[in-house]
C-alpha cells in the first residue's frame, strides 16, 4: 500500500507540475523549464557530475535534465528516473520453468541526490527495481528484483589541473557503480532491472583528452531482492585500466582485474584477468558529420583469465571482433559482421577448468536483451551474426540484427539456462546434443526526444 500511495503522489505532482492549467504553467514556468532542458540536453559542457568517472555519461545524461527543468542551484544535483517495461516468453526453456509463458511488468525506479563544495561531492542514488505478475515458476532472481536500496553513496574529489599540468585526477569512496571500456567485463547494467555496484575505492588520473589510468578495490555488492545489499569482505575486486585515443586510427585499452571471492565455499574463485581492446568508433550519423562516411569502424577485444576457481585451475579467454562500414547514402545505412567467442570445458569430470567468468559485465551491447529471455552469457558460447542499421532522421535509429549461437564446448553447460540455484543449468556431459543452440533475430529502433517548437 505505501509503494502505490508514494507512486500516487508522484504522479499528482507531475500533473500539478505540467497540466496546462495551473498556476506554474499558466505564468510561463513550464515554457521555461523546456528552454531550459534543451539548451543543457544540447550542451557540450558534461564534466560536471562525479560518477562521470566512473560510467559514461550517456547514462545519466537524461536524469541531469530534472535538475535544469526545475532551475536548481549548481552546488546541488537531484533527478528522477522511472522505467515500466511488459515483457512476455512464449515457451519459456529455462530448466525449472514448466509453465507455458512468462508475463511479466518489470518496474525500476531511481532517485539521484548530490550536494557540491568545490571540488568535492557527495552523492546519493537510490534504485527501487520490482516486477509484478511474476508466478513460482517465472524467471525473478535478483537481476529482476531487487527493493528500494542503495545503489551509489559516495563521496569523490576532482582536481582538474594539478599543478597546472593539465592532469585531471578523480578520486572516490563509498558505493558506486563502474563501467569499463566496452563494458563486456565491468559495466553498469542498461537493460537489466538490477545493476551491480561496490563498495571500495577508485581513483583515475589523466590529460583529460587522449589518455587515462584508473584503478580500483572493491568488495561486489550481493543484491538481496528483500533486504538491505552488502558488501562482504570475503569477496573482494580490483584492477587497473589503460585508456588511451592518442592515434587518430585506434582507441584502445589494456586491463587487469583480479577477484577474490570466498563467499560461497562451493564456488570459490581467485583468478587474474588480463585483457586488450582496440576500436575505431562508427561514423557519427548527423548531418554535421558527412565527412565521416564512407569509412571503415572496427573493434576487437581479447581477454585471459587465469587462476583457480571450485579447487581446480582455471585458464579461460574470451574474443570479440567486429567490422563496420557506414555508407554515405539516404538513411546513412550501416552494415558490420561481428564474431563472439567465450571458452568453455572440454571436459567436466577434469581436474581443469575453462569456461570463461563474465565477471560484472554487461550483454545489451552485443548479445542481446537481457530481461526475463535473455538466454546467451559470455561463457561456454560463440556467435558469429551481423547487424544493419538505418538512421532516417537525427532522433530516430532503425536496427535489425542476425546472429547464430553455438556452445562453445559441447560437454559444457548452457550458462544461464536454470530458473535459480535449486535447478542446474542445461548440460549433455555426453556432448551427444552438440554445439547449435539456434538463431536470434532482432528488430528494434531507438527514438531521442527533441525539443518541439510552438508555432
Amino acid at each position: 500500500m505505501n509503494y502505490f500511495r508514494k507512486v500516487f503522489i508522484a504522479s499528482a505532482v507531475n500533473i500539478l507540475l505540467v497540466s496546462p492549467g495551473n498556476a506554474l504553467a499558466s505564468q510561463g514556468f513550464w515554457d521555461g523549464a523546456s528552454d531550459r532542458v534543451a539548451k543543457e540536453y544540447k550542451s557540450k559542457e558534461w564534466k560536471g557530475l562525479p560518477d562521470e568517472a566512473l560510467i559514461p555519461a550517456s547514462k545519466i545524461k537524461w536524469n541531469r535534465l530534472a535538475k535544469a527543468a526545475l532551475n536548481l542551484p549548481e552546488w546541488m544535483e537531484f533527478s528522477l528516473s522511472q522505467r515500466t517495461r511488459y515483457e512476455s516468453v512464449s515457451h519459456p526453456w529455462r530448466n525449472g520453468q514448466s509453465s507455458n509463458t512468462d508475463v511479466q511488468l518489470p518496474l525500476q525506479s531511481r532517485v539521484r541526490l548530490g550536494v557540491n563544495q568545490g571540488p568535492f561531492w557527495l552523492m546519493f542514488e537510490g534504485q527501487d527495481s520490482r516486477t509484478h505478475f511474476a508466478g513460482a515458476d517465472d524467471f525473478n532472481n535478483n537481476t529482476v528484483t531487487n527493493q528500494f536500496d542503495i545503489l551509489q553513496l559516495f563521496g569523490s574529489a576532482t582536481f582538474r589541473n594539478i599543478n597546472d599540468t593539465g592532469l585531471r585526477t578523480d578520486f572516490h569512496v563509498g558505493r558506486m557503480t563502474l563501467h569499463i571500456g566496452s563494458a563486456r567485463l565491468v559495466g553498469r547494467n542498461g537493460y537489466r532491472n538490477t545493476t551491480n555496484s561496490f563498495d571500495g575505492a577508485h581513483f583515475a588520473i589523466g590529460n583529460d583528452k587522449d589518455w587515462r589510468v584508473r584503478a580500483f578495490l572493491t568488495s561486489p555488492v550481493l543484491i538481496d531482492p528483500t533486504h538491505l545489499d552488502e558488501g562482504s569482505s570475503s569477496r573482494l575486486f580490483w584492477g587497473a585500466v589503460f585508456e588511451t585515443s592518442q592515434l587518430s586510427w585506434l582507441n584502445g585499452e589494456a586491463y587487469y582485474y583480479g577477484i577474490n571471492d570466498k563467499k560461497i565455499a562451493a564456488n570459490t574463485r581467485t583468478f587474474s584477468t588480463f585483457g586488450v581492446r582496440g576500436y575505431q568508433s562508427p561514423a557519427k550519423t548527423s548531418k554535421f558529420h558527412k565527412e565521416n562516411f564512407g569509412k571503415v569502424d572496427y573493434e576487437f577485444e581479447g581477454a585471459a583469465q587465469t587462476g583457480e576457481t571450485s579447487g581446480k585451475d582455471l585458464f579461460a579467454y574470451i574474443g570479440h571482433a567486429e567490422v563496420g562500414y557506414t555508407f554515405n547514402a539516404p538513411w546513412f545505412p550501416r552494415f558490420n559482421a561481428e564474431y563472439d567467442y567465450a571458452s568453455g570445458t572440454n571436459d567436466p569430470n577434469g581436474n581443469n577448468n575453462h569456461t570463461f567468468d563474465r565477471l560484472f559485465g554487461v550483454r545489451r551491447g552485443d548479445m542481446m536483451q537481457t530481461g526475463i529471455f535473455g538466454p546467451f552469457f559470455r561463457s561456454n558460447i560463440e556467435s558469429v551474426g551481423s547487424r544493419f542499421t538505418l538512421q532516417p532522421r537525427d532522433d530516430l535509429k532503425l536496427f535489425v540484427k542476425h546472429h547464430v549461437w553455438y556452445l562453445a564446448e559441447a560437454k559444457d553447460a548452457f550458462a544461464g539456462s536454470n530458473l535459480n540455484a535449486d535447478f542446474n543449468a542445461l548440460r549433455d556431459k555426453s556432448g551427444n546434443a552438440g554445439r547449435f543452440l539456434g538463431h536470434d533475430i532482432e528488430f528494434g529502433w531507438v527514438v531521442e526526444i527533441k525539443k518541439q517548437h510552438r508555432c
